[in-house]
């Protein structure tokens, strides 16, 4: 397991980095990460507060998911650590299933330059990092 707690971990603090990018206005890939309409209108357009908070997540989801090697064991329960990790695991598995129009493995909307990237890189990233957490947390 430890080699999945240290991709996880890796994997959680590159996106946050990259939301940290696109926070102070990077622009690097930018318009290919946001859903959009099939006339390329964008879905949402994601503010600077929104991808702070965003990166500070996944911050702390690496946090998380490297506390599962023990080394808080002195300050925070493995119960904690535990449930946690289950949580983000849950959580990116929600996201890989999608809303069921815009993202996700189920997405309706398939033909958009954001859907082609979702079906080939986020949700099986998303799916990964679900799978892979639930798998931490239970076997720990």
């Amino acid at each position: 397991m430890i080699f999945f707690i240290l991709i996880n971990t890796v994997i959680f603090i590159m996106l946050s980095f990259i939301h940290v990018y696109w926070a102070i206005n990077g622009s690097l890939g930018k318009e290919d990460v946001i859903p959009t309409l099939p006339d390329g209108k964008a879905v949402f357009e994601p503010g600077i507060v929104g991808t702070f908070a965003v990166a500070a997540l996944l911050g702390i989801f690496a946090f998380v998911t490297v506390g599962d090697l023990g080394i808080y064991n002195d300050y925070l329960s493995d119960d904690f650590i535990k449930y946690a990790t289950l949580a983000i695991g849950i959580l990116f598995l929600l996201r890989a299933i999608g809303d069921f129009k815009y993202v996700g493995f189920f997405k309706t909307i398939k033909e958009t330059l954001f859907a082609k990237n979702d079906s080939r890189y986020f949700s099986p990233l998303c799916l990964y990092l679900g799978l892979s957490s639930i798998a931490i947390a239970l076997i720990q």
